[in-house]
């Protein structure tokens, strides 16, 4: 799989729906306060990411500067603010501060605005004026003098306030976002609507808070092959069918020799079937040889592919034609939920790194009922790996897990390649006089290096990892006691009908956010979904505990066709092995910790209980470590326990996985 372009695609259609999103909250909300310039192109309205306008660097390169240089006496809360790191450099804060001496803190709270924009706390503002069709700020007060105390003793920013030292008139803290306010003003002199002072006004935030910035990124699984990406192009839609059908089992009917025969000869081409019919005669006998066969095979594909791509013969037909119907509609999905980009990753990535990871000398996978001796040093004793087998098999029966696999050396590319202000996602919300007020919120770049490329964090890694796999049985036990509206018959598999029956989650899972979208029914595809992440995360709390490893350096990616997902350790220092240690040491203590009843109860006591979800006291993680910002979460279909709030209201109890019913 090619990195830099699977990097480019993944930024592309990020973009893509962080405006689709913007424009669904703020249909009247211009280009410019949704993206900045290196996402789209200006002359046509698209997004399109230029390669030559970013590169791809290290996060060791990252550059760090003071901010805000911002100071306060502590003795008389006057203000000092440098324009630059070599100003201050250059003058220093003074050590006496009028007639005393002085106590200097920084003032390490900024204003902040949805457009991406943060600056210093400031009495002064930023008006219109029309006669220069700009914006200018106002750097006095009234009185002309320029000199402000910060009164900011109150626990709230709202009650803070800057008084002239002149003549101790005071202000609040309110500050126009420039751009905005000329954006919106001049829209304003032409016609356009009249917009409100809350658009334009920036906010006060710690600059240390999670609002000042929100790093954007993506990760994913690294593969050598490139059958992923180019089985994901427009073209391929038909062999991409023919592997879905490969991959789960589903009937796929090809044409027949007849068939082929009959269409080339109405086309005047007959003499290729003949060419045809004696290349597979002669490769079958060199096959029966033994005999290099290679050359004939790639003769017989490039002719059966010609007769393909010129429309003479139809590829095949799969049996299900609400698989082949998604095929056509998933162009317009959210990439990391696609269920079919994801299980066509999936296959390659148990192909690469399961299964042939078994079966290399270095033994860089390990089925963990399968210990050898590094993971389970009395593996050569057979009465201790009996009994090692029976307790690791029994504790793995209980939770529903099929399969669980330690990997190491897992390579994964982690990327961040922009930022947002104010809101992680493309839609503020801000409430005034009792209205809620959506707020486009800009996907910004970060910026211009001295070649004036944007730079792109990359990081690829190769870490311990656990893949798991659940019992697709006891998933489908589990979906019919909680009474799935579009359960499958038993005869069709799971992923055929995760596939058929999956609906566009979604870049941000806004479908998902509690009661803002309450009604929706119990499907299948939701369920599994919550039911993988949610035991992801416990897993990742788990691990946590037993192997030393910080929450916040485990990450996740989840296979949700495949009822799978891996939990892996993030991080750029070098693998110390922690997973491996973990195991040899606790494993039974790992895997007893998931289905423990103290570690499914929610810290916070009901704050989760009562609304079907999670919080940050039970199985939550950091927004850095989770693949899903924390939504379609639950430890309800962990441990039992009420409806999310997304539902149906007065929708039944949800049954646990864990309940001890579905192991029998």
């Amino acid at each position: 799989m090619n990195v830099t372009q699977t990097i480019y695609e993944g930024i592309k259609e990020f973009a893509e729906n962080w405006r689709s999103r913007a424009l669904d909250g703020c249909p009247d909300a211009p280009d410019e306060f949704i993206l900045d310039d290196p996402f789209y192109d200006h002359r046509t309205g698209d997004v399109m990411i230029d390669p030559t306008r970013f590169a791809m660097n290290q996060p060791t390169v990252v550059g760090y500067v003071p901010y805000p240089l911002l100071y306060q006496c502590g003795v008389c809360k006057t203000l000092r603010e440098f324009k630059s790191v070599s100003e201050q450099a250059k003058r220093g804060l003074p050590d006496k501060c009028k007639d005393h001496d002085a106590r200097w803190t920084q003032v390490d709270v900024v204003y902040a605005h949805w457009y991406g924009t943060i600056e210093p706390l400031s009495p002064f503002n930023y008006v219109f004026d029309k006669a220069r069709q700009d914006v200018k700020p106002i750097s006095n007060c009234t009185c002309g003098w320029s000199q402000f105390k910060l009164k900011n003793q109150p626990p709230v920013f709202a009650e803070w306030r800057f008084q002239c030292e002149e003549c101790e008139t005071t202000r609040d803290l309110k500050k126009a976002e420039p751009h905005v306010l000329l954006k919106l003003s001049l829209d304003q002199q032409k016609g356009g609507r009249t917009f409100e002072y809350l658009e334009v006004d920036m906010l006060p935030v710690s600059y240390r808070a999670s609002s000042a910035f929100y790093p954007q990124r993506a990760s994913f699984i690294e593969l050598r092959t490139a059958t992923v990406v180019e089985l994901m192009g427009p073209t391929r839609q038909e062999d991409l069918i023919r592997r879905l059908a490969e991959i789960h089992s589903i009937p796929y009917r090809e044409p027949t020799d007849a068939e082929i025969e009959d269409a080339l000869a109405a086309a005047g081409r007959a003499n290729e079937w003949d060419d045809y019919t004696t290349y597979r005669s002669w490769y079958q006998k060199k096959l029966d040889q033994g005999q290099d066969s290679r050359g004939l095979k790639s003769d017989m594909d490039a002719l059966r592919e010609k007769w393909f791509a010129d429309g003479l013969v139809s590829r095949g037909e799969m049996s299900s034609t609400a698989i082949a119907a998604a095929v056509s509609l998933r162009s317009g999905w959210a990439r990391k939920f696609d269920p079919i980009r994801l299980t066509v990753e999936h296959a390659a990535f148990v192909e690469e790194h399961i299964e042939a990871g078994m079966r290399g000398p270095r033994h860089t996978a390990v089925d963990v009922t399968h210990p050898d001796l590094p993971l389970f040093e009395n593996a050569g004793i057979t009465a201790e790996l009996d009994r090692y087998r029976r307790d690791v098999g029994g504790v793995l029966e209980k939770t529903g897990i099929g399969q669980m696999v330690l990997i190491r050396g897992l390579p994964i590319c982690e990327y961040s390649f922009g930022f947002s202000r104010v809101s992680a996602t493309p839609v503020y919300t801000r409430e005034h006089n009792n209205r809620n007020v959506a707020m486009p919120v800009r996907l910004v770049a970060f910026d211009e290096m001295k070649n004036h490329q944007r730079p792109i964090y990359v990081t690829q890694q190769k870490n311990e990892a656990l893949y798991i796999r659940l019992d697709e049985e006891r998933i489908r036990r589990w979906l019919k006691r909680n009474g799935m509206v579009d359960m499958p018959s038993d005869d069709v598999g799971l992923s055929q009908a995760y596939l058929e029956r999956y609906q566009d989650f979604g870049q941000f899972l806004d479908d998902y956010k509690d009661k803002e979208r309450q009604g929706m029914p119990r499907t299948l595809a939701p369920f599994v979904y919550m039911l993988l992440h949610s035991f992801s995360h416990q897993l990742i709390h788990s691990l946590a505990d037993a192997s030393g490893l910080d929450r916040d350096g485990i990450g996740e990616y989840i296979f949700p066709a495949d009822f799978a997902f891996t939990i892996f350790r993030k991080g750029m220092t070098p693998d110390l092995g922690n997973i491996s240690a973990m195991w040899r040491n606790h494993a039974m203590d790992f895997l007893r910790r998931s289905i423990d009843p103290r570690m499914l109860r929610c810290g916070s006591g009901s704050l989760c209980d009562s609304r079907g979800g999670a919080c940050p006291a039970c199985i939550m993680v950091s927004e850095v470590s989770c693949s899903s910002s924390n939504l379609l979460l639950s430890r309800s279909v962990l441990k039992g326990g009420p409806a999310p709030e997304w539902e149906v209201s007065n929708s039944p109890d949800i049954v646990g996985y864990f309940d001890l019913e579905l192991g029998q």
